[in-house]
């Protein structure tokens, strides 16, 4: 019997590795895809030392330029625009399954694993998305956008598995280096370097930063600052502002390079606008008990939806909610099933 072909993004890390190596075990025909997004040979040698080990197949997909266009540079203009946007959301959305669905579908119509903490549940003719019972790792708020052609080619193995250290295990003899090895951590294209002297780089390279003004809720201005893209709704810290007063960032204002603070209870909105909704196939929002999450880390809340026309959104709140983003997302759940989600634009003041 012909072995089931599976594409798998291997990025050369602990989880797509252990990945590989489940679904290898299984039975599966691995192929292994590694993206070069940022022209890292260190990224694609740590791959291609796992194919090797694995003795699996293994290609590079050059895309520096996409993910330049699709990521980086909307990245950018979000925090110009005074939005805290989310390049890991996107680039799932833009990159990583529209390329691997793409591969997938040239190769004899292959599965597709990742190494993300979510789970597949097939109900009838159509694929639902879960959150991961692990509820520490899961994946599943990066994930809400998922359509059904994707959904149903798609495996997570790392769901059936109870911790890291059971991951870790898994290639322990095969890669005791790379099991031994730290996860990784924050925005793949942000050096250590940090947040504020790349936007610095990328948005005004060597110009002179636009500076602009603190204000509070009244208009009273209450010092200067080195520009909204240094600042983050819901910030309280770094501020670089003398006062003995606790500030918080309520509002940011791109047109006159302005950013608003006032005390920390301003932060908390009853009703939050999403844009770009997506709703999974057999959901009906309006008839759902359903919670959402405004972060993966967040808190879970309870609300009820008012669709408006055009995919958007009011999404009112049971209790108020701290300091929903623009540009984040806002993904909703009922239980572990995921509904859908979308991008949060504006909210409104109440």
């Amino acid at each position: 019997m012909k072995k089931k072909k599976v594409i798998i993004g291997l990025s050369g890390g602990i989880d797509s590795a252990a990945v590989a190596s489940h679904l290898k075990n299984e039975g599966y025909e691995v192929i292994g895809v590694t993206f070069n997004f940022l022209n890292s040979d260190q990224t694609i040698l740590a791959a291609k030392k796992v194919a090797e080990k694995l003795r699996i197949e293994h290609h590079v997909l050059e895309a520096q330029n996409q993910f330049h266009k699709n990521v980086m540079m909307p990245f950018i203009a979000a925090y110009k625009k005074g939005e805290t946007p989310n390049p890991c959301m996107r680039c799932n959305q833009t990159m990583k399954f529209p390329l691997l669905y793409d591969f997938a579908k040239a190769n004899d119509q292959a599965a597709i694993a990742t190494g993300h903490y979510a789970e597949v549940k097939k109900k009838g003719d159509s694929y639902e998305l879960w959150a991961s019972p692990n509820a520490r790792k899961d994946q599943s708020y990066f994930l809400y956008h998922l359509d059904q052609e994707v959904l149903k080619k798609l495996i997570f193995p790392l769901n059936s598995f109870e911790s890291k250290d059971q991951v870790r295990g898994m290639i322990r003899d095969l890669l005791p280096e790379l099991s031994n090895g730290a996860e990784s951590q924050g925005i793949c294209f942000i050096p250590k370097k940090g947040h504020q002297l790349f936007l610095k780089e990328a948005a005004f390279g060597s110009q002179p930063a636009e500076t602009g003004i603190f204000v509070d809720a009244s208009g009273k201005i209450l010092g200067r600052h080195s520009g909204i893209q240094n600042f983050t709704l819901g910030q309280t810290r770094g501020l670089g502002l003398l006062s003995n007063k606790r500030w918080a960032v309520v509002d940011l204002e791109p047109l006159t390079n302005t950013v608003v603070l006032d005390d920390e209870r301003a932060l908390f909105k009853n009703q939050i606008f999403v844009d770009q909704l997506f709703v999974h196939p057999n959901v009906n929002l309006a008839d759902w008990e359903f919670s959402f999450k405004t972060c993966r880390w967040g808190h879970s809340y309870r609300g009820r939806i008012e669709r408006l026309p055009g995919n958007q959104a009011i999404v009112h709140c049971q209790v108020p909610v701290r300091a929903p983003a623009p540009g984040q997302a806002l993904v909703f759940y009922q239980d572990r099933r995921v509904l859908g989600g979308g991008t949060i634009k504006r909210f409104e003041f109440s």
